[in-house]
């Protein structure tokens, strides 16, 4: 399985205190059957977390080291969780902020934003040829409609959604919503968002997602091989 959305670069954001909490979280993936992990730190100047990608690489490079002294088999990328603004291409072009892999961006916004900037960031990426990732789809209070977020997939958006949403952590009316979107395979991503050392639900979700709809459903949203191709 493979997590594209995590907060375990210590120092830089909201997410792990410490190196010791960022292996913790990392051998707790493992242990669910995770192979591959996204490191994707916010970068988001309204909350002063503005660590450049250089700054987080040399972090980074620290974290793999630890993994592979403490025998975690599992591999690591650094990406970032972009806070959309009128400054994201200008940051993506300076190396401020970076991918996932392969030009694919994780990119998160207000949670008020309206349907017509999200669509206007989505294009504004997509004709530079990127492939744009929506984080936490389920926060937006503009994408709560299934034929709004069919049409930003028909323009080239990705959607992303946190398993803790899958077990109903925003209430059964979301879970349900969500339900519907994979069903209708709008959801492209299901990934952890983890911040710190609590109880991983990503197995869990899985599982749910298996009993609901299919394996071949639950093995697309949890091992999107898309990324890699």
């Amino acid at each position: 399985m493979i997590d594209i959305h995590t907060h375990l670069l210590p120092y830089v954001d909201d997410g792990v205190s410490d190196f010791n909490e960022a292996l913790k979280v990392i051998e707790g993936l493992k242990n669910q059957g995770v192979e591959k992990v996204f490191i994707t730190p916010h970068f988001y100047r309204l909350r002063n977390f503005v660590s450049t990608y250089e700054e987080n690489r040399k972090l980074f490079t620290k974290l793999k080291a630890l993994v592979r002294e403490n025998d975690i088999k599992i591999d690591l990328y650094l990406g970032t969780e972009i806070y959309y603004n009128q400054d994201t291409l200008k940051n993506i072009k300076n190396n401020i902020v970076t991918d996932l892999i392969n030009d694919f961006y994780l990119i998160e916004f207000s949670i008020d934003e309206s349907l017509y900037n999200i669509t206007e960031a989505i294009h504004n990426f997509v004709t530079k040829g990127f492939k744009p990732i929506i984080a936490h789809i389920e926060r937006y209070e503009a994408l709560s409609k299934i034929n709004d977020i069919a049409a930003l997939k028909k323009i080239g958006a990705f959607m992303q959604v946190n398993a803790s949403t899958i077990l109903g952590g925003r209430g059964f009316f979301k879970k349900s919503f969500i339900n519907k979107l994979i069903k209708k395979s709008l959801i492209d991503f299901i990934a952890t968002d983890s911040h710190n050392n609590r109880e991983n639900l990503f197995l869990k979700a899985y599982q749910y997602i298996n009993n609901k709809h299919s394996k071949t459903v639950a093995d697309k949203l949890f091992n999107n091989q898309i990324l890699f191709t």
